[in-house]
């Protein structure tokens, strides 16, 4: 029998939201964001991003054909604390649209705002021990508003559970990891073949601050090839996994396959 525990969280709102400043400001808001994040309750869960908006109607006027960079919150505590614990963020740099409220957790997905429907990308993912001038720097030289390619930056805040040691040992790895950057190149018009020396030149960029993987961000393709998939894991937990399956899996049954299918179909997982 195959066996999967999870443990619910009771939330039923929360305080999100975010702040978008215009690129210029990205050097100003990406310091004071890492800043921010040295010290903050692990009820607060943040990331920034380096988003280029389409000119299109859709977009709200200020950020419309602009690339922006966009501080997302997510808070479990009351909305007057989370008030206060984002005010140094206000002061980063031009806000050109704010929209921090109280909401039903139902709303979250609104914060981020993906896209509703699938969508061809590539992404490259890296758990990076800290974010300090020097990185930051480089994500802007390398995946900013003047990268070779259009591309999407974030920068998620870790911590809060995942810093916590386990009251049993488990498989979770890069507990000391502090941030989680992702990459994504939408595939309109580009290739993998096209994305991969720039992720090749970041990837070894930030080789000295980098701890691995996070296996909910491997997704596809480069990203998710044997070597990769091994800093994932402690060395230890990987051997420990491995010999698992060669006795309860010797097959090779569960594996997953993700594919990218044309545009409006789902995507295919099959086992």
């Amino acid at each position: 029998m195959t066996r999967l525990e999870m443990d619910l969280v009771p939330v039923d709102r929360v305080y999100g939201g975010g702040f978008f400043f215009d690129a210029e400001a990205a050097p100003d808001v990406l310091s004071v964001y890492a800043r921010w994040t040295s010290d903050l309750p692990r009820e607060m869960n943040s990331s920034v991003a380096l988003v280029p908006m389409p000119d299109d109607p859709e977009v709200p006027e200020p950020m419309r054909g602009r690339h922006v960079c966009h501080v997302r919150i997510a808070y479990t505590g009351s909305a007057e604390e989370g008030a206060r614990l984002v005010a140094p963020l206000r002061d980063a740099g031009l806000v050109l649209m704010e929209d921090l409220r109280d909401m039903p957790y139902t709303e979250s997905g609104s914060i981020h705002d993906e896209p509703p429907a699938p969508i061809p990308f590539q992404r490259e993912t890296v758990m990076l021990r800290e974010a300090g001038d020097g990185v930051l720097r480089l994500l802007l030289e390398h995946a900013g508003p003047q990268a070779p390619l259009p591309v999407v930056v974030e920068l998620r805040h870790l911590g809060g559970a995942l810093a916590t040691p386990p009251e049993r040992p488990n498989s979770v790895a890069h507990r000391d990891a502090g941030y989680l950057l992702s990459v994504v190149t939408l595939l309109f018009g580009i290739t993998e073949e096209d994305t991969r020396p720039m992720y090749k030149q970041l990837r070894e960029a930030l080789r000295p601050v980098s701890c691995g993987v996070g296996l909910n961000f491997l997704g596809h393709g480069a990203n998710a090839d044997e070597e990769t998939v091994r800093t994932a894991y402690a060395p230890a937990d990987l051997d420990r996994l491995a010999r698992l399956k060669a006795v309860y899996d010797p097959g090779n049954l569960f594996r997953l396959n993700y594919n990218i299918p044309p545009e409006g179909d789902g995507p295919t997982v099959t086992a």
